[in-house]
């Protein structure tokens, strides 16, 4: 079993702009009209990836943005002395086929994710850290490494029963939706420290075991490709990052759509019916023939729909909180934890930083080591009550034991909490609460007369990533071409 390298955050996924506010549109008077074959709510890669289909068939498009820049869930920044920081999404992985399209199109390169060295793990039946090899060959010295190997094949022989595009057709889906993961866990792993080991390395939805259903957990491992394509590096989910950020791509795609992207456009109403749409932002209505709501689920769900959504489409959005995590940067004057043999990866279901990866840049743009941490869930939101310089602190202090006195004295430090950036509100993505995905089926992207949803919440393949946000674009952009 190999580290978790989640894009964040969303591998990280995740990866749609939000464009929505409670406010109601009738709070400020509409100050113009205008009108376009399709509006797309949300400049993250889902609404950036409907917009560049729907232009290159021709027809005329708007993109409304909340935000003051795209890329949702993905943003890169530049770092002094050089190279970056992705303090969103930032991986790319084998058979992301949409995404890595899309970064040949867009004139983009990747490189080889870095993972020099052992990764670190602490033992389950016994205290310290173990080094395991990057090829993971003497997993087996990690003490309790065979009741974790057991979990895992439990739980893999459960996801490869799945259909990742109806999960819900399962014999056994009302079973496995009624119960959560800590439930699973309780009744199928009885070592305690086992059991947070596989909640710390099965961290994909950022949601506590409490709070994500079986059938559901089962369905975003199937939909990725199973444990070990989530988990490793080459051939795998973490396979490459991209020259610049992850972020660039989405830059570049938004140049080719130019003025069709208008910006700081939160989306307060969309009035429908069979006929089309007109779409309210503070300034200015847009009549369309269709639009897509490319923007997290717990977003979409607040926007005012006049006529109200049909009853399951309105409940379902009530049911798909976003994940929670804290995606922490801390950049050196160099990887030092390469000369000890380390690859910068590890995983502690003990420490409040519960997994590392090695983030820097190829040496030609930085010589800097930049280590990415990450705190999940119901420790992430303890984290969040201290002051910002207890946090840094602790955090600090939490990686220690793996990394050494010099993990104390970033030359940078810079967290990242979706769940406080409001047009996010979590990340790396949305997860269906414990019965949802078996009562309410296809409705998570079933269309609504003119109204079509996308987002990586939305995709049944890599849903939670980049790429299955851009899957989550071109399949709706896809439905509405094939109405004409």
């Amino acid at each position: 079993m190999k580290v978790s390298r989640r894009a964040l955050l969303g591998g990280a996924a995740a990866a749609a702009g939000a464009s929505v506010l409670t406010r109601s549109p009738r709070a400020q008077a509409q100050t113009r009209s205008t009108t376009a074959d399709v509006v797309v709510v949300g400049a993250g890669y889902a609404g950036l990836a409907t917009a560049w289909q729907l232009q290159k068939a021709g027809l005329n498009v708007v993109v409304l943005e909340a935000r003051d820049r795209v890329g949702g869930r993905v943003w890169s920044i530049d770092l002094k002395g050089g190279g970056w920081l992705d303090l969103g999404g930032q991986w790319l992985g084998a058979t992301q086929d949409r995404f890595a399209a899309l970064i040949q199109e867009m004139g983009c390169e990747t490189y080889p994710t870095p993972n020099f060295g052992d990764t670190l793990y602490r033992g389950v039946t016994s205290s310290g850290y173990y080094r395991v090899k990057a090829d993971g060959s003497n997993w087996e010295s990690v003490p309790g490494s065979d009741l974790i190997d057991a979990a895992d094949e439990q739980l893999s022989a459960m996801v490869d029963q799945i259909d990742p595009n109806a999960p819900w057709q399962h014999p056994q889906a009302a079973v496995w939706d009624g119960i959560t993961f800590g439930q699973w866990l309780d009744q199928n792993v009885p070592d305690a420290n086992a059991r947070r080991f596989l909640i710390a390395s099965v961290s994909y939805a950022c949601a506590s075991p409490q709070e994500i259903s079986m059938l559901q957990l089962l369905f975003i491992i199937r939909a990725c490709g199973g444990l070990a394509m989530l988990d490793g590096f080459e051939g795998a989910a973490q396979q490459d990052r991209i020259i610049g950020g992850a972020q660039v791509v989405a830059k570049r795609l938004a140049d080719r759509l130019g003025s069709r992207i208008q910006f700081k456009q939160p989306v307060r109403k969309i009035r429908w019916s069979d006929r089309g749409v007109t779409v309210f932002t503070d300034q200015q209505a847009i009549a369309a023939k269709s639009v897509v709501i490319a923007v997290p689920p717990t977003l979409a769900g607040s926007i005012e729909y006049e006529p109200s959504l049909p009853t399951d489409r309105a409940q379902i959005t009530q049911r798909w909180p976003q994940g929670c995590v804290i995606k922490v940067g801390m950049v050196f004057e160099e990887p030092f934890w390469r000369k000890d043999g380390l690859s910068g990866a590890s995983i502690d279901y003990g420490s409040l930083v519960g997994e590392t990866a090695d983030s820097s840049t190829p040496p030609e743009y930085s010589k800097q080591g930049i280590l990415t941490g990450f705190v999940y869930a119901e420790t992430a939101r303890q984290v969040l009550r201290l002051s910002a310089s207890d946090r840094r602190q602790q955090l600090l202090a939490s990686l220690q034991g793996r990394f050494g006195d010099r993990i104390l004295k970033p030359v940078f430090y810079q967290e990242m909490n979706w769940a406080m950036q409001p047009w996010t509100k979590g990340c790396y993505a949305g997860y269906l609460a414990p019965g949802a995905t078996y009562l309410f089926k296809s409705t998570v992207r079933d269309p609504v007369g003119p109204l079509h949803w996308a987002g990586t919440e939305t995709a049944s393949q890599w849903p939670t990533f980049i790429d299955g946000a851009i899957r989550s674009g071109e399949r709706a952009a896809q439905a509405i071409l094939s109405q004409r």
